[in-house]
């Protein structure tokens, strides 16, 4: 088409004409496929070309098939919009009545999008050179995907937000120039803000005086990308308070990778920080209470030993004078005393002899507590194997076989342990004697993980488990003296000692069947164990 011929026709002629994409074969390519969709009307609203996006955008068919009139044209091109919207809110009609240049959200429903569609259209007049309205373009964006981006955007961004406001821990951000950009409400109110108040604060106005260069040396750590905590930290709350916090803190960058500030969760440890102090507190009362206590104990300890060996001491010159004159009575006098007076004499002289061994065993277990502790490591298998060579040469004329476990080594005082495995294998050898063939054994339990248990185990008298309880008593005993001959000092000695060593003590057996004394060192548990050694006890 020539220019000539194209200024003869009339205006909307014309208009018809210079819209007809088919004149220009590379304009039609590109309009065609555009991801836009793309109309073009003339200027009574008819449309001259529309490209397949517009066309699914709209639900339209063949172009020769839209209406005569503007109204129905627009109930064409938004079906859905028509009772809601009136045609003069449409970007083409305004563009077709001058408006530079109108734009429009709208949401469409038809045959193409039965569901519906969220679309942005756009619509400019189109004039020739002496401003004559010729018609307009319509362009039109499909905006679904990005309107559901957006929704799913705004409701991440809402359940980011209601879970920072709903944590019980304060948030707090700042910028590269250490002034707040972002505080939840819970910080807020943790130091006695609000929100609002919070957002005109910088990193250093709620700490103290004398954190600030510290808190100076925090920032250049962030700066350099460095994260951490800070645990028993002070901030300063509105009414001047301090408050102890815990502050995991880290750096913050921006998409170019620069230094954008820092983020913080803050915990409020002031509650744990007052429960501590009020724990050590306690601790320190308690502790000043036992030693009031132990020092009164030891105290009375001292006065309880002193008292003994005094009354012991003074017990001893009369205990010997009735000794030697009844020694001399039955040396000097034989001859004038009949077999009744000589009997009595023995007893006297027996029952000061028995006298003076009660002193002997009130002194030796006052020694106990009083003898300084001295801790090595001690060989108890080496301990066991001397006093049963010396037991044996007391009396040779006995027949009886030792069992004593080797390499047995254990940290304590050598000589108070001596004296437990004096005593417990004294009182195997003593309960033994009416054996033709005694039996004594020293060694360990199978080790079941909670620490070493050991044992003097023999085949003797044994005891009724029914009077358990006086093992250990001072002066308990659980035979006449006519029967087993004793003080009833040495397993309460024994008790003492084991106790020294933080270990327990404790004994079974049955009447005629032998017994056995178990003992512990150093015990971490409470608790004795079950197990016991096969055979007679």
């Amino acid at each position: 088409m020539t220019a000539t011929t194209a200024s003869t026709l009339p205006p909307d002629e014309l208009a018809e004409s210079l819209f007809q994409p088919q004149h220009h074969p590379l304009l039609r390519a590109i309009l065609d496929n555009a991801a836009e969709g793309l109309a073009v009307s003339d200027s009574q609203g008819r449309l001259l070309y529309i490209n397949d996006m517009a066309r699914r955008l709209l639900g339209l068919g063949l172009v020769d098939s839209a209406p005569d009139t503007w109204s129905e044209r627009y109930g064409v091109f938004f079906p859905d919009m028509r009772t809601r919207c009136p045609s003069e809110r449409l970007p083409i009609y305004r563009a077709l009545q001058g408006e530079d240049a109108a734009e429009e959200d709208l949401f469409m429903r038809n045959a193409s999008l039965p569901e519906g569609q969220h679309v942005h259209s756009i619509a400019r007049p189109v004039r020739d050179s002496e401003g004559k309205l010729l018609g307009a373009t319509l362009s039109i964006r499909d905006t679904q995907g990005q309107r559901m981006a957006e929704a799913d955007q705004r409701r991440t961004e809402l359940r980011f937000k209601l879970l920072v406001e709903s944590a019980q821990e304060g948030l707090w951000t700042v910028d590269a120039n250490n002034h707040t950009t972002y505080v939840n409400r819970y910080f807020a109110q943790m130091l006695g803000y609000t929100v609002e108040e919070m957002m005109e604060k910088t990193l250093f106005d709620i700490i103290r005086e004398e954190d600030i260069a510290l808190m100076q040396q925090y920032v250049v750590d962030r700066q350099q990308g460095k994260s951490a905590v800070l645990d028993d930290f002070r901030l300063r709350r509105k009414d001047g308070t301090l408050i102890w916090t815990l502050v995991s803190t880290g750096p913050l960058f921006d998409e170019n990778g620069k230094y954008a500030g820092a983020m913080a969760m803050i915990t409020d440890i002031t509650q744990r920080r007052e429960a501590e102090e009020q724990v050590r507190r306690l601790n320190a009362e308690l502790e000043r209470r036992i030693a009031e206590r132990t020092a009164q104990l030891e105290f009375s300890n001292r006065e309880l030993e002193a008292f003994a060996y005094s009354v012991a001491h003074d017990l001893r010159a009369p205990l010997r004078s009735i000794s030697n004159f009844t020694l001399a009575l039955s040396e000097d006098c034989a001859d004038k005393l009949d077999a009744t007076g000589l009997d009595y004499l023995q007893r006297i002289r027996g029952s000061s002899q028995r006298m003076s061994d009660l002193i002997d065993g009130i002194l030796a277990l006052s020694r106990v507590n009083r003898t300084e502790f001295v801790e090595t490591d001690v060989n108890l298998s080496g301990l066991s194997r001397a006093i049963s060579e010396q037991l044996q040469r007391w009396q040779p004329e006995r027949t009886v076989r030792f069992q004593l476990q080797d390499g047995l080594v254990d940290r304590g005082d050598s000589q108070l342990l001596r004296l437990v495995l004096e005593n417990l294998m004294g009182n195997a050898w003593k309960f033994t004697r009416e054996r033709p063939v005694a039996e004594i054994e020293f060694g360990t339990l199978p080790d079941t993980g909670n620490g070493r248990v050991y044992f003097v185990r023999d085949n003797g008298a044994g005891f009724d488990m029914e009077y358990q309880k006086k093992l250990f008593g001072v002066f308990q005993r659980l035979h006449t003296q006519q029967e087993f001959e004793g003080n009833g000092v040495g397993l309460a000695t024994v008790q003492r000692i084991i106790r020294r060593h933080g270990g327990r003590v404790w004994g079974e057996g049955r009447v005629g069947q032998g017994a056995t004394f178990y003992f512990t060192l150093h015990e971490p548990t409470v608790n004795p164990p079950s197990s016991r050694p096969s055979g007679n006890n």
